[in-house]
């Protein structure tokens, strides 16, 4: 169950004033660091807006953090093995951790581009992994 979320670090630039005409949205998790029932996953969310024809970036922001977490000894065992074998988080707490990153860092961010004047970087639909076949 996640219990929280700790910002670090913000960024926002806007490197061009033409007017947006898309946003890409990221999140990368950096590391994973697991004790007894505690879970802690390090994140870079970052949301770019592009502008022009030639889809050039306008702006930027960038937040870090980490989501904490505590889970049972099977579901924090899982975490670790998947986090060491594959750089990555077992599905349905990965799609946990991405959407309370969307909703969280959307509504963060919004402060964050209304003070440079870009839109506010909210992804608007709801994640849904599912495995690779």
């Amino acid at each position: 169950m996640i219990t929280g979320l700790d910002v670090s670090k913000v960024e926002a630039s806007r490197d061009s004033k033409e007017a947006i005409t898309n946003m890409k949205f990221n999140i990368n998790f950096e590391d994973v660091k697991v004790e007894k029932d505690n879970v802690s996953v390090g994140f870079t969310f970052t949301a770019v807006y592009e502008a022009g024809a030639g889809s050039k970036q306008a702006g930027q922001i960038k937040i870090t953090g980490n989501i904490i977490s505590k889970e049972n000894s099977k579901d924090s065992g899982e975490i670790t093995a998947t986090w060491k074998e594959k750089k990555t988080l077992p599905l349905k707490f990965a799609e946990d951790v991405i959407n309370l990153l969307n909703f969280e860092c959307g509504a963060r961010g919004t402060l964050l581009a209304y003070s440079i004047g870009l839109a506010a970087p909210l992804p608007l639909s709801r994640a849904k992994l599912t495995e690779n076949q």
